[in-house]
């Protein structure tokens, strides 16, 4: 099977973003299902902010971190290494593939991950897979359709369109969130319980950090491919980073994104 395409791209701007979320805030309603001493799996871990908050919380318990983009896992490892964590390791590896055997892991956390699949509930049944019987599992996807945005301004709103175009065009669904319970449930999975949040961006720094990081993605490739497909030219693409610069500095502005969160469990085998 061809390799998926990861819309944000593995860009030092993708990259920044990742790196802002932690155990603590963005898997926040999952850590009352952790426990000290278990297995745990971070799927799709980007650079390891997440994951390392798991080992910290679950130590002695070992933690694995796994992503299909090697350099992510170096990033992640290197992180790792500077923190002194013993309890953790990163691997290569294809969620519709995993390389465990079955029943292997306690709990498992994937985010912003489904979102970047063109086949979700193969994955979760892989993910099912090396679960074990009574294994917990977090899952938290964004949904665009919930975004929030304002003031609006046509260019920003022109960066939107295309982003979503383009994650659409690579197989990708930008409303995902909204619909991972229906795919826990297929999958196999009981026990379901659902939320729902938004990360906001409303004071001036971290506005300017995502307007940063933002702009950031269309020098880094997504500029390019707006190019290449005919949808933006240069001026457009230029009005679209200066677009973010004063978004950042308009009185009152913010960004709100949309998550949406679940947790289930696999079912015991009596269960079944």
């Amino acid at each position: 099977m061809a390799r998926e395409k990861y819309t944000m791209g593995y860009g030092p701007s993708a990259t920044a973003i990742m790196a802002m979320r932690t155990a603590q805030k963005h898997a926040a309603f999952f850590l009352p299902h952790l426990e000290q001493g278990i297995t745990l799996l971070d799927c799709g871990c980007g650079p390891g902010t997440i994951t390392l908050g798991f080992a910290e919380l679950v130590k002695p318990g070992q933690v694995v971190g796994t992503e299909i983009e090697c350099s992510q896992v170096a990033i992640a490892r290197e992180n790792a290494a500077k923190r002194g964590f013993s309890n953790v390791r990163f691997e290569v590896a294809d969620i519709y593939e995993l390389p465990f055997d079955n029943d292997f892991f306690d709990a498992v956390f994937i985010s912003a991950l489904l979102g970047n699949l063109r086949e979700p509930v193969r994955a979760l049944r892989e993910v099912r897979r090396v679960l074990k019987p009574g294994g917990v599992i977090g899952v938290k996807e964004f949904d665009h359709g919930g975004d929030l945005v304002y003031p609006p301004q046509q260019s920003l709103a022109k960066y939107a369109e295309l982003y979503l175009r383009m994650r659409r065009e690579n197989g990708h669904d930008p409303e995902i969130g909204r619909k991972i319970g229906v795919f826990l449930s297929d999958a196999g999975f009981g026990e379901l319980q659902l939320s729902a949040c938004y990360e906001p961006f409303a004071d001036q720094r971290a506005l300017q950090g995502f307007a940063a990081v933002s702009s950031g993605l269309l020098m880094e490739g997504w500029g390019e491919i707006f190019s290449n497909r005919g949808w933006a030219n240069a001026e457009e693409i230029d009005e679209m980073r200066d677009a973010w610069q004063k978004f950042a500095a308009s009185p009152g502005a913010i960004f709100a994104a949309a998550w949406c969160e679940a947790v289930a469990r696999k079912q015991e085998r009596n269960k079944a």
